[in-house]
């Protein structure tokens, strides 16, 4: 495999905010210890619930915020020791798409003005050319006859419209990485559905790769190869067989929470055991901190947190201390779960 075009290493991202009392400091750990590398040309899904420390880890690929300690690096460079050119090459090749596209468009710029000032900023067309090649921009994201578009502001566009606006705004510097931060929460089903086979298109077409922070698994199954499952604000599980065969508890709880695509079998998941078989960690008591919710913890798992390691397989890695063990009885109890159909 390449090397990768972003990696972070032993990345820690702590906020501090004022009590609500208005008295003190307290302290929120956002991202913990991690590392992760992302490749060009390869889609990486992050997910987990709210507030696992998604987000923030765009952030920091970004630049739009600093880690506490640990290193972004950029084509084997960290971040704050880039030079000139060099930055100007990652602003140009990192890119990023929000999650709601209304607010991340001038509200007061047509398409036309919107996409045209990114083009005059980066000297992507002449004046004579500058309107067919915006027109050009909107044909590859799907937005035809792009003449119907040009004239429009955000208000008078649908959010999937929006949407690919925000993408081909994106496209237009030629890219070799998207980071997208829950790009498809604010759309429908169907419509979502579109967005992701734009993306899988436009990465079949041009060779961008994408990183999508995600909360929605079924979709992410359906356009990831590789995924990072989160839980507060550590990974505690990635690899390209995350949904088949899940190598954390925590991993196996969120795929649970999807309902089948049979209503009479939406909410029947195989029973857990009731109980763990030693007592449960606490999240700051130094051991694991799924720990708590855990019904396969042992004494070991509130002593000692476990670290992010590979497995047998050679394509999962999994921070738990019983993840082989486990890893037949976290398959076993698979269910029908809904994927979003995307066309071959």
């Amino acid at each position: 495999m390449s090397d990768p075009i972003l990696a972070l290493r032993g990345v820690a991202q702590v906020y501090t905010a004022r009590k609500a009392s208005g008295w003190g400091w307290t302290k929120t750990a956002a991202a913990r210890a991690v590392n992760l590398e992302v490749h060009e040309g390869q889609t990486l899904a992050i997910v987990g619930e709210s507030g696992s420390g998604k987000s923030t880890l765009a952030k920091l690929l970004l630049m739009l915020d600093r880690p506490t300690a640990g290193e972004v690096s950029y084509r084997g460079v960290p971040l704050t020791e880039l030079d000139a050119g060099a930055h100007s090459r990652y602003r140009r090749e990192i890119q990023a798409v929000f999650q709601d596209p209304a607010s991340s468009l001038n509200p007061r710029m047509s398409v036309e003005q919107s996409l045209g000032h990114v083009a005059r900023r980066h000297q992507l067309a002449s004046a004579r050319e500058l309107r067919s090649f915006i027109a050009r921009q909107l044909d590859a994201v799907g937005l035809v006859p792009a003449a119907d578009y040009l004239g429009r502001f955000p208000h008078q566009l649908s959010g999937g419209q929006q949407q690919r606006i925000a993408i081909a705004r994106a496209m237009m510097l030629e890219p070799r990485l998207i980071i997208a931060d829950e790009p498809l929460s604010s759309l429908d089903v169907s419509i979502q559905a579109q967005v992701l086979e734009l993306m899988l298109e436009l990465r079949r077409r041009t060779g961008v790769g994408f990183v999508v922070i995600s909360h929605d698994l079924g979709a992410m199954q359906a356009i990831a190869e590789r995924t990072a499952v989160m839980y507060r604000g550590r990974i505690v599980e990635i690899g390209a067989r995350v949904y088949e065969r899940p190598a954390h508890p925590y991993t196996r709880l969120l795929l649970d929470a999807r309902l089948a695509t049979d209503p009479r079998k939406g909410r029947v998941r195989a029973a857990p055991p009731v109980r763990a078989a030693a007592p449960r960690s606490s999240a700051q008591g130094g051991g694991c901190s799924f720990g708590n919710r855990c019904p396969y913890a042992i004494a070991r798992c509130a002593e000692v947190e476990p670290l992010l390691r590979a497995l047998g397989d050679g394509v999962t890695q999994a921070a738990c201390h019983r993840a082989e063990e486990l890893a037949d009885t976290l398959a076993a109890r698979s269910v029908e779960t809904p994927v979003i159909a995307l066309d071959a």
